[in-house]
């Protein structure tokens, strides 16, 4: 005779994995419903990380621990930064430096407060500070060469500028976080992906459920025409894919200030792009301006207008406002997708 005990043990059994699967779909259902998925991407160097850093300073501060962990990165751009200004000032450099240099990033002001002491003296001096001046200086190296003593004690602990200037090579392929919000609205899950345009199409599909896209552009990046080329062909690989037909994108246009100076002081847009109708004398205002056509031109899908925000990535304050505003923007687009208003 066939075990009828079975029978009910095997559909009670189905039922449970039925019930455990629902279950799951309605919790995947309500988490889709109470986040939006943003993706963050832009040409190497073009703040992606920074951004990445303040949301995390501004909205899940870093624990001492992670702090702690930042120590010998921090230690290490240190070095970075001795280096580059070294390749500028190489005749300048004192022997007891060069000697510094090379040695490993672990070997380097984390058991010495004296080596710190030499270069912060050497860093001082007036004829240096005056040659330095005139030279192209990442803010980093500046920032790391003032700070060299406070780095090098026994009690240091990294601050958020500290952090946000903080060199890592090779950045981590991703990067996410959860940003909540105000009661009411939906947290953001953004995910940081390094990506090139060699390899777009291979990773692109991945992400093709994200709701929204934050491409963020280096206005210093002008002045090297080939990188602001492949910045461009990224940008509209990007608008045009099919994976992002149904994504909002939005444009964070970061270092204004920094690009003004530039713009006047060193590099000319028309030297950059001599074909283009700009005049030697082209405003700050009108050089973003005429880039930010670049990218209104790329845009061959007939999407409506460009959201776009201009901000320093380093100034925590100005990005609290500007993702205050974005969100603000991302719930309105919400309620318009959801009810057609």
């Amino acid at each position: 005779m066939p075990n009828l005990k079975r029978r009910p043990t095997t559909l009670y059994l189905a039922g449970k994995v039925s019930q455990a699967i629902d279950e799951a779909l309605r919790e995947n259902r309500k988490a889709r419903s109470t986040r939006e998925e943003v993706l963050v991407l832009g040409a190497p160097g073009s703040g992606k990380t920074t951004l990445m850093r303040q949301l995390r300073i501004i909205y899940d501060p870093y624990t001492v621990r992670e702090r702690e962990d930042f120590k010998p990165r921090i230690r290490s751009s240190v070095l970075h930064a001795l280096r580059q200004l070294d390749s500028l000032l190489p005749a300048e450099t004192p022997s007891e430096i060069l000697k510094i240099l090379d040695s490993s990033p672990s070997e380097t002001l984390i058991s010495t407060e004296d080596i710190a002491t030499l270069i912060h003296d050497w860093w001082s001096r007036p004829d240096v500070q005056n040659t330095s001046s005139h030279l192209s200086l990442a803010p980093s190296t500046t920032h790391f060469l003032d700070r060299i003593l406070p780095i090098a004690a026994k009690d240091y602990l990294p601050s958020d500028t500290d952090i946000l200037f903080c060199h890592m090579d090779p950045s981590p392929a991703l990067v996410q976080l959860d940003i909540p919000f105000s009661e009411g609205r939906p947290f953001l899950h953004c995910t940081c992906v390094r990506q090139s345009l060699r390899s777009i199409h291979q990773w692109l599909p991945i992400f093709g459920e994200m709701s929204y896209i934050i491409f963020v552009f280096n206005l210093n990046d002008y002045e090297d025409a080939e990188d602001t080329r492949k910045t461009f062909d990224l940008w509209e690989y990007i608008y045009t894919s099919y994976f992002t037909r149904y994504a909002h994108i939005y444009l964070i246009i970061n270092k204004p200030s920094s690009f003004a100076a530039k713009l006047s002081n060193t590099h000319p847009l028309n030297s950059i792009y001599p074909d283009s109708e700009v005049t030697p004398d082209i405003t700050p205002a009108a050089a973003q301006e005429f880039l930010l056509r670049r990218f209104a031109d790329r845009d061959c899908s007939g999407r409506r207008g460009i959201s776009r925000w201009v901000v320093d990535l380093m100034d925590t304050e100005g990005v609290r406002v500007m993702m205050r505003n974005l969100m603000d923007e991302l719930v309105q687009t919400r309620m318009v997708m959801v009810c057609g208003l």
